[in-house]
């Protein structure tokens, strides 16, 4: 089973710091985002692991991921020359698939969703597609909701694209699919498309089979698309509140001034300086080389890799810092993967 991730989009939500931090750079306890993704699909046993990225940013990635993850699965690195849309780029990468299913993710959620229980349900029910999906409030649920069919366990029957608000459960998808090969003829071919507006809610139509994987209720997901969660995504991260532990950057060990105190829940990045009589309080992230001035008082926030915080300052319940600053101390510190 391979696996694909979907890192080629423009990143607009994340406003101010893109494009200078491409989205799947976007820091989490000072790893890029990517390097989370990398690491939920290490647990689901794929023998490799695509990544489409967009054609001017390929020797970045490369750089700074390598050729292989933590774990050691190979990563290819695919390029993508044209906005495709999340459909377009699937059947773009029909020799990458190479006839077989593959677990397709988006780069910018962080995901517990069991990837090794989705692919041995998907194996067992025959469907084209089978979505992820876990239960969330139809009230306050912006996202893709999927409708079980009442008389075939295991199977949607009907996906719709971000409907209205309404009333009781609804299942929310999780942005993991798992797609057959046989889909990619189904989508429009040279264009942009949307595989969740445009090919998922066809399916039925087409005759095929779109499956449903209940991933389970209390299934950690956290999209980090917007600048507000990614503050809330750092914070859990910190709380271990994510599927794994932060995953520490190799690098000089931070500079402590004197008298400087960092409380609990607190993770501060290789080769940071934290200014005398500064004092950090959780949740908190504090960048690889970002500095804080002497007397700085930083509570509940995120410091940026590279960001400065000035003497005296107070910051609470903010994104510090510039995608370009962010970008350049991440990379002092890559590779994030195995191997460059």
């Amino acid at each position: 089973m391979k696996a694909l991730v979907l890192a080629a989009g423009q990143g607009s939500r994340l406003g101010r710091w893109t494009p200078a931090l491409p989205k799947p750079f976007a820091p989490v306890a000072n790893r890029p985002v990517l390097a989370w993704v990398l690491d939920h699909l290490d647990t689901g046993d794929v023998e490799e692991i695509g990544v489409i990225v967009p054609g001017n940013f390929l020797a970045l990635y490369e750089y700074a991921f390598g050729t292989r993850t933590v774990a050691g699965t190979p990563l290819t690195w695919l390029p993508e020359h044209m906005p495709l849309g999340t459909g377009g780029c699937l059947r773009d990468q029909a020799a990458f698939f190479a006839g077989a299913p593959a677990v397709i993710v988006p780069a910018d959620i962080i995901s517990g969703v069991d990837l090794r229980a989705l692919i041995a349900h998907h194996a067992g029910t025959g469907a084209a597609v089978t979505v992820a999906a876990v239960p969330r409030d139809g009230q306050v649920w912006q996202g893709d909701v999927l409708v079980p069919d009442p008389d075939e366990p295991g199977r949607a029957a009907a996906y719709a694209f971000k409907p209205r608000p309404g009333p009781g459960t609804r299942l929310g998808s999780t942005g993991a699919w798992l797609v057959d090969a046989a889909v990619l003829a189904h989508i429009p071919e040279g264009r942009f498309c949307d595989f969740s507006s445009e090919v998922l809610p066809r399916l039925t139509g087409l005759e095929l089979w779109l499956g449903l994987f209940e991933a389970g209720e209390g299934v950690y997901l956290r999209d980090i698309g917007t600048p507000a969660k990614l503050l809330t995504g750092n914070q859990e991260a910190v709380r271990g509140l994510t599927p794994g532990p932060p995953r520490p950057l190799s690098g000089p060990a931070p500079l402590m001034g004197e008298g400087a105190a960092v409380g609990d829940e607190v993770v501060v990045g290789p080769g940071a300086r934290i200014g005398t009589g500064a004092r950090v309080v959780g949740p908190s992230v504090i960048g690889a080389n970002a500095e804080l001035g002497a007397g700085a008082v930083v509570t509940a926030s995120v410091i940026l890799p590279g960001a400065r915080v000035p003497a005296g300052a107070r910051v609470e319940s903010e994104v510090v810092g510039t995608g370009e600053q962010a970008l350049q101390a991440l990379l002092d510190h890559a590779p994030f993967g195995g191997t460059r």
